[in-house]
């Protein structure tokens, strides 16, 4: 389409958004002729806008019929013989070069020729991105063409799989996974060194040939690092969630896309030793652990991962981009050490970042022990200075039970990281022993019953709805327990116990619809 664009007023653009709604609401299924004779007829100075709108509607039409888009016979020179893969932007068909009778891959931007600019400028980028680059460890690109407005270029087919396919109980033995990795730091390294960035590594973009060595492919968010570029800047996603740099979440514009891909292989390397991907939920939760948790080490899931596999690991995927490794190079030298026996070089953790990992890894933990850790002391120092006359044993007892069945409760967490009941079942819990301990303290009471909307609040930073209504619901039982069964004037004003009540809801409906808000805004399914 190669008409002038216009700029209308508010008050034309207002009338040509009207025009535009009606032509969408057209059926072509069902004599849309006669419709689009009305429409021109009635707007007679947006007849350009109008029949553009309505071939591109009629295309896309027809597109929706299927999932996916009809296969060819033929692109160019190339016999299509079957689709192998479909990506974000692009579809892979298996081809045959009838003049040099070679297998080839054949890959097409996936929308066909109702691409826009911006897809057809990265889809040439990817091209011309890894025609540069020559390493048997990088998929090599034959030709690049284009049929019509059809863009598509062809690379090496590859008789293989992806890293993808060993997931679960089908994971890769810790020596042959850091073996792969260090192969692949080294095709990396090649990369960087030509000045581009993949940055969107993951299992499924890294193949093993007959041979069992790596190839990286799809290189649709490359970045040049010395040619700059706002291709992918601007409301684009960058990578998949489940393996893109916190970094890249924050601040896509300051990110060096070098340090990107240290993480994301990283993130490679987990999923091979674990079985699964570092953090695992929808879009929104997935990218919110990757900014704020730690992984969990590998070991957890695989008992044959050592500790040194484990700091390699985590090193790589430093939250901190100054604290990963330095180079794609440093993180192979690292793995090559570990696969000779000899001594890592990652370097030990102070206290206060061991510590900080650790609430980053089990944040309900360190906060339960914390908390409970800090009242314990005060319990005591309040009975022995005559301030309080409550039962010191009872007290001690309950909050010592607290602690220790925390730690139970936070593995079963890890294991069940996807469901949402051992969270929950864990706030219950919660909710029990606070109310106990509440009973057992000295009247008044008033001041304590503050730990319900403190619980309430709390359960809001794991940004589910459900987490929000069930500790609501169950820190209002738990206050109307102690206000019925207690003796303690400041709990039995009927008055006060409405508004206490009506203050929980309010609280749990403001934050379960911000929270509905927010996750609105990722509405994509589990990653």
């Amino acid at each position: 389409m190669n008409s002038t664009p216009i700029f209308p007023d508010s008050d034309s653009e207002q009338e040509l958004n009207r025009v535009l709604a009606e032509v969408l609401a057209i059926d072509p299924a069902r004599n849309p002729n006669a419709s689009l004779e009305t429409i021109l007829k009635k707007y007679p100075r947006w007849a350009t806008q109008i029949t553009e709108s309505w071939d591109m509607h009629q295309q896309l039409s027809q597109c929706k019929a299927s999932s996916k888009l009809p296969v060819p016979n033929h692109i160019g020179n190339y016999e299509i013989l079957s689709e192998v893969d479909r990506g974000g932007m692009g579809i892979v068909y298996q081809a045959r070069h009838r003049e040099l009778d070679r297998l080839v891959a054949l890959k097409i931007i996936r929308s066909g020729e109702l691409a826009d600019v911006d897809e057809i400028a990265r889809f040439r980028r990817e091209a011309e991105a890894a025609a540069k680059l020559v390493h048997p460890g990088i998929i090599p690109i034959y030709e690049v063409g284009q049929e019509k407005n059809l863009i598509y270029y062809t690379m090496a087919f590859v008789q293989g799989k992806s890293l993808a396919s060993y997931h679960g109980a089908s994971r890769v033995p810790p020596r042959a996974a850091a073996s792969i990795i260090r192969k692949m730091t080294q095709a990396i390294a090649y990369a960087h060194a030509q000045g581009i960035a993949h940055r969107d590594i993951k299992p499924s973009n890294i193949l093993l040939d007959e041979r069992g060595n790596p190839i990286l492919i799809d290189f649709g968010l490359a970045k040049m690092t010395r040619v700059p570029s706002d291709l992918t800047d601007s409301g684009n996603a960058l990578g998949t969630p489940a393996y893109i740099a916190p970094e890249q979440i924050q601040n896509t514009r300051i990110v060096n896309p070098l340090a990107s891909d240290i993480y994301s292989l990283g993130g490679v390397l987990y999923f091979l030793l674990s079985g699964r991907a570092p953090f695992s939920g929808t879009t929104f939760e997935v990218l919110l652990q990757a900014r704020d948790r730690e992984p969990t080490p590998p070991s957890r899931w695989n008992h044959e991962v050592d500790r040194e596999l484990d700091a390699i690991c985590a090193r790589a995927m430093e939250k901190d981009p100054k604290q990963r490794y330095q180079s794609i190079s440093e993180f192979g030298d690292d793995l090559e050490r570990w696969i000779d026996g000899r001594a890592i070089q990652t370097p030990t953790k102070s206290l206060s970042m061991r510590c900080l990992r650790w609430w980053r890894q089990e944040p309900g933990l360190v906060a339960h022990i914390v908390a409970i850790a800090i009242v314990i002391p005060i319990v005591i120092v309040s009975h022995y200075v005559d301030e309080s006359n409550s039962n010191l044993s009872i007290q001690l007892m309950l909050l010592s039970s607290w602690m220790v069945l925390c730690l139970p409760l936070q593995r079963w967490v890890l294991r069940r990281i996807e469901s949402w009941l051992p969270a929950v079942t864990w706030g219950v819990i919660d909710v029990l022993f606070v109310t106990a301990i509440i009973a057992n303290a000295e009247a008044p009471r008033g001041l304590l019953v503050i730990a319900y909307p403190l619980m309430v609040a709390a359960s809001a930073l794991f940004y589910r709805t459900i987490y929000v209504a069930m500790m609501t619901t169950a820190c209002t039982i738990g206050f109307l327990v102690l206000a019925y069964t207690v003796n303690d004037p400041s709990m039995a004003r009927r008055d006060f116990q409405l508004i206490y009540v009506t203050s929980l809801a309010v609280l749990g409906l403001t934050l379960t619809s911000m929270i509905s808000r927010i996750r609105n805004v990722f509405s994509h399914r589990n990653v």
